[in-house]
């Protein structure tokens, strides 16, 4: 059984170079992007998730070397993640929160070229798998959530550092083109938000 382990992350993630790293957050980033979609239609928002979604395709832009300021952008992320004490909270804002803090790790992993800030794009994956495991046990008290062997041994956690490990290999890699780590994290992510809670 796989755990999650942010030192290991960092340790694979720190000899990469930024173009590689960024590539890292930004597949944590596209996996999660369908579940911000499922927001953005529940909450009637279409445009924040069209928007969410060019602010990613720049992050992969600078992953492939497009040099461009994406500052503002990653600010721009940041305030598309849904606020718990906002009284619009619905169920699936709790997966907007990581979709969207992925993508603003995305870019300040380029902008810092900083690996910690890809391993918590990473860890937006890792939350999202929890919140998804718990959604599935509505009685569960509150106070009794954290990591433990159901939570860890679930599929959707499970799945979740699979995608990590396979990602962290293909941006050890360092192809020339991010491209098919982008369509099969695509792929791969709307098929995991169609099993997710």
């Amino acid at each position: 059984m796989r755990t999650y382990d942010e030192r290991a992350v960092l340790a694979r993630l720190e000899p990469l170079d930024r173009r590689a790293k960024t590539a890292f957050a930004a597949a944590c980033a596209q996996r999660l992007f369908p579940l911000f979609e499922r927001y953005a239609r529940v909450v009637n928002h279409p445009a924040q998730s069209q928007r969410l979604a060019l602010i990613l395709a720049g992050a992969w832009g600078l992953a492939s070397g497009q040099a461009d300021d994406m500052q503002q952008m990653e600010a721009e992320a940041s305030t598309m993640v849904p606020d718990e004490d906002d009284d619009g909270w619905v169920l699936e804002s709790g997966y907007a929160q990581n979709a969207a803090a992925a993508v603003a790790y995305t870019i300040s992993t380029w902008r810092k070229d900083d690996a910690q800030h890809a391993v918590w794009a990473a860890l937006q994956m890792y939350e999202v798998a929890d919140y998804a495991f718990w959604r599935t046990k509505p009685n569960a008290d509150v106070n009794d959530r954290g990591p433990d062997s159901a939570v860890l041994g679930s599929e959707f956690v499970q799945t979740a550092l699979s995608a990590i490990d396979r990602d962290l290999d293909a941006a050890a890699s360092s192809p020339l083109s991010w491209l098919e780590l982008r369509q099969r994290t695509t792929s791969e992510g709307l098929t995991w938000a169609a099993i997710l809670p």
